[in-house]
């Protein structure tokens, strides 16, 4: 491999780095309020969606995990094709960025309830995940 993959490799691989390392945290910030309300939550969000999985998630997955995105292969009517009766099929760190970002308004206002402040740390995490996110697609192309 010639010195510029390595480098423009290496680089991407940091990033990716910088990027699971938050998302680790915003899902140890969020598990405990996504278990309790979007559990208990007769139409979850996901209901509503299709596949979420944009580019940057598709680099991110490549790059972190050495993977592609999950694919599901039956089309689901409906929702996320990743849904299932227990909640999300995939594991948190393999998800879309999309997922970890919406708050509802319920799962916002029980997270703050029980942690003041917490919508607005988590905020500024995500934040964060979207600069970083930003900086691996201009690093891939």
């Amino acid at each position: 491999m010639d010195v510029f993959r390595q480098t423009h490799k290496g680089a991407l691989l940091q990033v990716a780095t910088k990027i699971e390392s938050l998302l680790s945290e915003l899902i140890s910030l969020q598990r405990e309020h996504v278990a309790v309300v979007c559990s208990a939550c007769d139409s979850p969000c996901c209901g509503k969606v299709g596949y979420l999985f944009d580019e940057k998630d598709v680099i991110y997955a490549k790059v972190s995990l050495g993977q592609d995105v999950p694919r599901k292969k039956q089309k689901r009517n409906g929702g996320c094709p990743f849904l299932s009766t227990k909640g999300c099929a995939l594991a948190p760190e393999v998800r879309p960025f999309a997922c970890h970002r919406y708050l509802c308004s319920e799962l916002e206002a029980a997270m703050t309830r029980k942690e003041p402040g917490l919508p607005q740390i988590l905020n500024k995490k995500f934040r964060a995940v979207e600069a970083l996110r930003a900086q691996l697609w201009k690093e891939y192309l």
